[in-house]
């Protein structure tokens, strides 16, 4: 009889949690963010429309009107240096609603022009309005897109299934957050260790003049930085990380795992931690009864 083995992925250096945040619009709120994000050495990705870029204007908030201004396009390489750039479509169309023909412009268009401002390949994305079908995940997919973002909550910890279907954790409106970053932050119980954590905090940064919430956003990154078991990374790092842990090749027996990805990649097998590098393949002492 075989016996049972539990081989469960860790992020980067064997760490078992990670934090990641992604902001959309492309909006002049996000230079005061960013600030806050390099203060306390988190990472975050931003979500921008190259066509609606160097717009003016406000929106109408609760008891407020806020300006709802964005960067032009000469700006944006300088404004993100060290975060990660992301897909927003070229204009944010609802999606789901527009044909796909107009999709797949609106994709593939936006990933073209933030491309030529940021020089790297740009292969995430948020779903405008936070909608989506299958049909515009098939869309985004063929536009070379890796992962979406949604607005769903899961106010949990989870990794996706479908990184084309991203739930955040939560908005940074959400009453819990402070709540649920206490509840990421507590130590992991090594008999009750099953998965990785990852709290994905979402929003604009318009938000944060709408609703008085600059030192709400603070005081929750100052919580949640500098801790040694938490790995902080943009969307792409962590989509890129898992999907070459999925991609790990298994020996008939369990007995091997190779690693074809370029990533060095972190295993904990029977309570044990392995580093299985790129390229190279890992021998597991599995005992067979």
């Amino acid at each position: 009889m075989l016996r049972l083995r539990r081989d469960i992925p860790l992020f980067p250096q064997g760490k078992k949690k990670a934090l990641t945040l992604s902001y959309d619009d492309g909006v002049t709120q996000d230079e005061r963010l960013i600030g806050l994000l390099q203060r306390y050495g988190i990472k975050g990705t931003f979500n921008i429309n190259p066509g609606l870029a160097g717009d003016n204007d406000w929106l109408e908030q609760p008891g407020v009107q806020v300006d709802h201004n964005k960067f032009p396009k000469e700006k944006i390489a300088e404004i993100y240096e060290g975060q990660e750039i992301a897909v927003h479509t070229m204009t944010h169309p609802d999606l789901p609603r527009v044909p796909e023909g107009m999709a797949a412009y609106e994709i593939a268009e936006c990933r073209r022009e933030l491309e030529a401002l940021v020089k790297v390949p740009v292969t995430g994305m948020a779903y405008p309005f936070g909608t989506w079908s299958d049909k515009v995940k098939k869309v985004a997919a063929a536009c070379g897109i890796s992962y979406a973002r949604t607005t769903k909550p899961t106010f949990g910890f989870s990794l996706p299934e479908d990184f084309l279907e991203w739930h955040p954790t939560c908005h940074h409106t959400e009453p819990r957050m402070m709540e649920l970053l206490e509840e990421f932050l507590k130590p992991i119980d090594q008999n009750q260790f099953l998965s990785p954590q990852l709290y994905y905090l979402w929003g604009h940064a318009y938000e944060f003049d709408a609703h008085d919430q600059w030192e709400e956003i603070e005081a929750f990154l100052k919580k949640a930085s500098g801790r040694v078991d938490i790995w902080y990374a943009t969307n792409k790092e962590i989509c890129e990380y898992i999907k070459a842990v999925r991609n790990l090749v298994y020996s008939a027996t369990g007995d091997y795992i190779y690693n074809p990805s370029c990533l060095d990649v972190w295993m904990q097998i029977d309570g044990k931690e392995y580093c299985i590098k790129s390229g190279e393949t890992t021998t597991i002492p599995y005992e067979h009864h």
